[in-house]
């Protein structure tokens, strides 16, 4: 008897992850995916410990260790001066599951390389989803080629994990389109300084913008990411940055950050995104990552959230498999959706929250300043432990 099958949509680090969970329980997955090449977009990642537990959990411990750097913590400055307004520090060695920072091509490299490996897990590429139909029975997704050929392929369930356009999340009946927020992402790598301390993420708040940097790369680049303000969204998942603009952006920071912006090398800009999260499930169709529930880059959750969600649905699509067989697969998808809605809605939530409060002007930005001081290192750990102490059930 052949081992049950589940449909996949996207080869990004919310599918990938999904295909290893279920192929560890049992259970077969074909990911397709529209593009021909692997070259994740994005520059750096911080793999916060909710999600660095699931990947730990799939023996991927050692090979995340290879590539990432183990955080030794946050260090919140001042815009103008760089000088600091919190230290919370946090020693790795302690942790069972570090805050770990690396580059997004590297996680995802990882967790391809895993899933390739794996003889239950089935990657096609380039074909995109062109429809889905259900039935009591599964799910039959019709595929369109480059060449222009269609294709069929067929499992008991499908997940959308293709990102914040998702084709699958239309195929099933949103068809809302996500909201542009005003604002806008310019990512960069440089070399990393001689004599760096040890790691931190660093958060420089300003007004109407912030910047973060941390290393990667086993500590040899460091990944600079500056959110500004943006008056209109441009077309494409990224495009190439003008430094020139972006230095005349940040010439009241500190020189510390000036100079590590001219010293990075080619800038990709995003315009960033919005939307409410969308029905995770639709009777044998499950969405998760930022197909479902898109998350604004200011808690550093949107990787995480995909991460979590894939452990989750796949252990609940083997328990009812278990129990229930292929009947069981919508019942599973709706228990998923059901136990995910309170978390994503949090994450989302809280990450608007921090969006808001990163870019007061004055007199706010006082009170906001006076506020972190009083909270303190201990207060701020204890303000997300809901967050970091997640783990599956």
């Amino acid at each position: 008897m052949s081992p049950p099958h589940i449909l996949i949509a996207g080869a990004g680090i919310g599918g990938l992850a999904a295909a290893i969970s279920l192929a560890r329980r049992g259970i077969s997955a074909t990911i397709v995916e529209k593009r021909t090449g692997f070259g994740e977009t994005g520059a750096g990642l911080q793999l916060t410990p909710n999600s660095g537990r699931v990947l730990d959990a799939l023996d991927l411990k050692l090979q995340l260790k290879r590539v990432s750097v183990s955080s030794h913590g946050l260090v919140i400055r001042r815009w103008s001066s760089g000088a600091s307004l919190l230290e919370m520090p946090s020693d790795p060695q302690s942790l069972p599951t570090p805050f770990r920072l690396l580059k997004r091509n590297d996680l995802h490299t990882v967790l391809l390389d895993a899933a390739r490996t794996l003889p239950n897990v089935r990657l096609v590429v380039g074909r995109g989803l062109t429809e889905i139909t259900q039935d009591a029975d599964g799910v039959t997704a019709t595929l369109a080629g480059q060449s222009g050929q269609n294709e069929t392929l067929r499992g008991l369930g499908l997940i959308g994990a293709d990102g914040l356009w998702s084709r699958a999340r239309e195929l099933s009946g949103d068809r809302s389109p996500p909201v542009f927020t005003g604002f806008e992402a310019w990512r960069a790598l440089a070399p990393a300084a001689a004599g760096q301390a040890k790691a931190r993420v660093n958060l420089h708040l300003g007004a109407g913008c912030h910047a973060v940097h941390y290393p990667v790369a086993g500590g040899r680049e460091t990944n600079i990411v500056i959110i500004r303000s943006a008056k209109e969204a441009r077309e494409g998942w990224s495009r190439d940055g003008d430094k020139r603009v972006l230095m005349a952006q940040i010439a009241g920071a500190s020189r510390e950050l000036q100079e590590l912006v001219a010293a990075a090398g080619d800038w990709q800009v995003w315009s960033l995104f919005d939307r409410k999260p969308a029905a995770m499930a639709d009777g044998r169709i499950a969405l998760l990552g930022d197909a479902a529930h898109p998350v604004l880059p200011f808690l550093a959750q949107g990787a995480s959230l995909a991460i979590e969600d894939a452990a989750v649905l796949a252990r609940m699509l083997a328990e009812r498999l278990g129990r229930d067989g292929s009947a069981g697969v919508a019942s599973a998808i709706s228990d998923y959706a059901a136990a995910r809605a309170a978390r994503v809605a949090r994450v989302q939530q809280a990450s608007r929250e921090n969006g808001r409060n990163y870019h007061f002007g004055r007199p706010w930005s006082f009170a906001r300043d006076y506020g972190l001081k009083r909270l303190g290192a201990e207060g701020l750990r204890r303000r997300y432990n809901w967050l970091y102490d997640w783990q599956d059930s």
